[in-house]
């Protein structure tokens, strides 16, 4: 009878597996220890968990940890809820909304430091927060259970941890959640925190149960943020500084300067600015419906280029003809309106880029595209002028020759 022999190096090559799976056990243990809240809150309940949700949230480095239970006639949820604080006076919070993901309506907790202490207070946020009033402490529908915050110094991160009994309207399948960091606490009662978009954004919808983002709201709003920003830069940033230079400079260049050829490339990039600059100032006002109240200036000011654009859209077609009198004032107006056109729209732009906050990388291409198409318009304004005073003595010469020649008595 054979006998199979085992190879001499299966051995090593077992203890090596241990020692390396063995190595890395007390990292994911101590991850899997982290992430559920219910390893946070010493007094256990009498069943396991239904569901657990542990969750990187998309804004604001925040982290949410959950345990649902459903065990009693209204559903029990473990919480633990951890952001880094702005300053060490700075707050947290974390709250469910039971009819929409927005900040109105949310009953919260919110964790600080009071005289070196972590504390954690129950909020509801009403309406009166919107309009600048200061959140005080208050007492919110859901039951309590267990509730009590930490601070670490050396990570600057606060977390909070709560036990909650929810009343029947909140839906654990459809369960709106929204977090926040502030800058300053006075007493118990809030300051107002930055209004950046991170901060608008973060709020969701989740299913506790199966740990699903419902919707794509706030997906899309994302999308159509950057799609407002690349339309905006192309159309504004680009086409249209493009179609000023090609008016100004058309005479240097002869294979345009002839009929209208000039004129049919400077209208084209006029138009292809206003229909994509305008596609990007509806996506602005779409974006915009939600926030009346913020980034008013950047509002204002895309209405204003809007209404100027327009205007000078309106204005190819309300050309006057050669012989008219009035074209000089018809081109004085125009060539106000395109320059203040211009101005507005680079300063919108870099305000969008406060805003919007993208990669560095956007707003250095502006800039790029900027200081490209500046460049060029100062060779060819020099050009321009270097051909004017050419052409000068020529045109006085010929003009002399020509009165010389009306003078000059008709040889008999």
């Amino acid at each position: 009878m054979e006998v199979a022999m085992r190879p001499p190096h299966r051995p090593l090559l077992q203890l090596f597996l241990f020692l390396i799976t063995s190595s890395f056990y007390p990292t994911i243990a101590e991850s899997e220890s982290e992430c559920s809240p219910c390893n946070h809150i010493t007094t256990r309940m009498n069943s396991a968990p239904t569901s657990t949700l542990c969750r990187r949230l998309p804004t604001l480095g925040a982290d949410l940890d959950l345990c649902y239970y459903n065990t009693t006639t209204n559903a029990t949820i473990d919480v633990a809820f951890s952001a880094t604080l702005p300053s060490r006076g700075g707050w947290i919070a974390w709250g469910l909304n039971p009819r929409q993901p927005h900040m109105v309506g949310t009953r919260a907790l919110i964790a600080f430091l009071m005289q070196g202490a972590s504390v954690v207070y129950t909020y509801n946020i009403t309406v009166d927060t919107k309009h600048w009033c200061k959140p005080s402490p208050s007492s919110i529908e859901m039951d309590v259970i267990i509730l009590m915050a930490n601070y670490s110094g050396d990570t600057g991160r606060m977390r909070l941890v709560a036990r909650l009994g929810l009343p029947p309207e909140y839906d654990v399948k459809r369960l709106n959640h929204v977090w926040q960091v502030g800058t300053k606490v006075v007493g118990s009662s809030l300051r107002r925190h930055n209004l950046n978009l991170a901060n608008f954004d973060s709020r969701e919808t989740i299913n506790v149960i199966s740990g699903q983002v419902l919707g794509q709201r706030m997906i899309n709003r994302r999308i159509l943020r950057y799609a407002h920003g690349i339309l905006s830069f192309i159309g504004w940033g680009f086409l249209l500084p493009s179609g000023i230079i090609c008016k100004r400079y058309y005479r240097i260049f002869d294979f345009i300067a002839s009929g209208e050829t000039w004129y049919l490339v400077h209208k084209t990039f006029e138009t292809g600015a206003y229909l994509i600059g305008v596609t990007a100032w509806g996506i602005g006002l779409y974006l915009g419906s939600n926030n009346l109240r913020s980034y008013q200036a950047h509002r204002f000011i895309g209405i204003a280029i809007f209404v100027l654009a327009t205007f000078q859209v309106m204005a190819f077609c309300l050309k006057p003809r050669q012989d008219d009198t009035c074209l000089q004032h018809w081109n004085l107006y125009h060539h106000f309106v395109g320059y203040s056109l211009l101005i507005l729209t680079i300063i919108n732009i870099f305000k969008g880029f406060d805003i919007l906050k993208p990669p560095r990388a956007w707003r250095t291409a502006y800039i790029v595209v900027i200081v490209v198409l500046s460049s060029i318009a100062i060779v060819l304004e020099a050009t321009t002028w270097i051909m004017f005073c050419r052409a000068k003595p020529r045109k006085k010469e010929q003009t002399t020759e020509a009165k010389a020649q009306q003078t000059r008595p008709a040889s008999p």
